[in-house]
């Protein structure tokens, strides 16, 4: 389990004590000077036990739960010190110059911690900012702005469904889909988290139902709990379901198919620039635009979105569920 902020404020302070040579830091010196570090960081009074004090020293040095191997000796006349000159716990190849890069990353960081996708990861980002707050101080302001995420009704599963698929466990979820009354308990083995347009959903296979895997979306998740029974392994890599699809949900029937849209001249410029998917090919003489791909929901929603500057010339089923929407929505305005 990673370190707690006070932990890593504490780690920090010992730190700095010991960097400082020219002094001699007793057990009870190094003990108020660390107490004194929290009190300045946290809104009440910092206090350091004897005992906190010890174990922080014991997972500092060579072997502790922390990792940062530090070479801190003790003598009765020297106190407490570091064997190795220059020697910080925060010593790394990070140099000022990657600093503006990783202040930046750190909002995608906090964003997936946020998420509750793992404690590691929480812990690095926190130590990240520490090691770095007194030297980010002069930087600049935001570059690059993220979407942020929304509150999320199911984001509370994603940490035991993260942890579900990373430990192969069976799980049984009372799921409720949208348009049903009841939920339904079902047994599924987990495969992958996937999040599309702000939701996240859950690959898995149901048990007994060997032929095809089910997406399940967090939100429609009331409880999970691990199922006692043996993970069958899915055959290939589920990620690639993915590769020629547009969002999650597949249209009844859908097979792969040639997709063909033919866009105003207006709009092409955009769609060449920010393909629509990995897949799309344009012809140079027409300017019709070619994406290889199974029919979802979402692809029907996205084509929908360009309005009157896209024309779906084929396949066939796809261009009349677009003519479909397109005249449903036009009997809103009459």
């Amino acid at each position: 389990m990673p370190p707690t902020k006070n932990a890593l404020l504490r780690y920090a302070a010992i730190d700095a004590c010991l960097q400082r040579t020219t002094q001699t830091w007793s057990f009870e010196r190094l003990r108020q000077q660390v107490a004194e570090t929290l009190t300045e960081h946290v809104d009440s009074a910092g206090s350091v036990s004897i005992r906190t004090l010890r174990d922080d020293l014991k997972n500092m040095r060579p072997g502790g739960a922390t990792g940062y191997d530090a070479p801190i000796l003790f003598e009765s006349e020297r106190g407490y010190y570091y064997s190795e000159v220059n020697y910080s716990i925060f010593n790394s190849p990070i140099t000022v110059n990657d600093l503006p890069a990783l202040q930046q990353a750190f909002g995608v960081l906090q964003q997936l911690v946020g998420l509750g996708l793992s404690h590691e990861l929480g812990g690095i980002v926190e130590r990240l900012e520490l090691r770095l707050s007194g030297q980010m101080q002069d930087a600049q302001g935001v570059i690059c702005q993220f979407e942020q995420p929304t509150s999320y009704q199911g984001q509370g599963w994603l940490e035991p469904l993260y942890i579900a698929v990373q430990q192969k466990q069976v799980q049984r979820l009372l799921y409720q889909p949208f348009g049903t009354s009841q939920p339904v308990e079902l047994l599924v083995h987990p495969y992958l988290l996937k999040q599309y347009n702000g939701r996240w959903f859950l690959i898995a296979q149901r048990d007994k139902w060997e032929e095809a895997l089910s997406i399940f979306a967090l939100d429609r998740i009331q409880h999970i709990a691990k199922a006692d029974l043996s993970f069958i392994q899915h055959e290939g890599e589920v990620s690639q379901f993915f590769t020629n699809l547009i969002g999650v949900s597949i249209l009844p029937e859908a097979e792969l198919a040639e997709i063909r849209l033919r866009f105003a001249a207006k709009r092409l410029p955009y769609v060449l620039t920010k393909p629509l998917h990995a897949s799309q090919r344009v012809d140079d003489e027409t300017g019709e635009v070619t994406l290889y791909l199974v029919p979802t929901r979402e692809l029907v929603s996205l084509l929908l979105s360009y309005g009157g500057d896209v024309e779906v010339v084929a396949p066939l089923v796809l261009r009349d569920n677009i003519k479909q929407e397109a005249t449903r929505m036009l009997h809103y305005y009459l």
